[in-house]
């Protein structure tokens, strides 16, 4: 029976250095660019909308969004872009 290190895959420093990138990436601040407007809805909504899942977000100058755990930056959502999006009801599609 042999008895030693189990066999180590090989990796690159590439791929290496992109993944530590990609979890990084999270901790950078990422500024909220845009806004969704429902106007069909009683007192015409609207949300926030994350930068890296595109997600509305729940509450409003969170530091981190709910959903992805992306960090937020806060500074220019007052000139955030505003996207109005309309309700479908199902009785208009039978």
């Amino acid at each position: 029976m042999k008895t030693g290190k189990p066999p180590c895959l090989p990796v690159s420093r590439d791929i290496l250095w992109h993944i530590l990138l990609a979890l990084a990436s999270f901790r950078i601040p990422r500024p909220v660019t845009e806004r969704v407007v429902f106007p069909d809805c009683s007192g015409a909504p609207s949300y926030y909308v994350c930068p890296r899942c595109g997600i509305t977000l729940e509450r409003e100058f969170t530091a981190f969004c709910d959903r992805c755990g992306q960090r937020l930056d806060w500074r220019g959502c007052r000139d955030a872009r505003i996207i109005v999006r309309r309700t479908v009801h199902r009785w208009l599609l039978n």
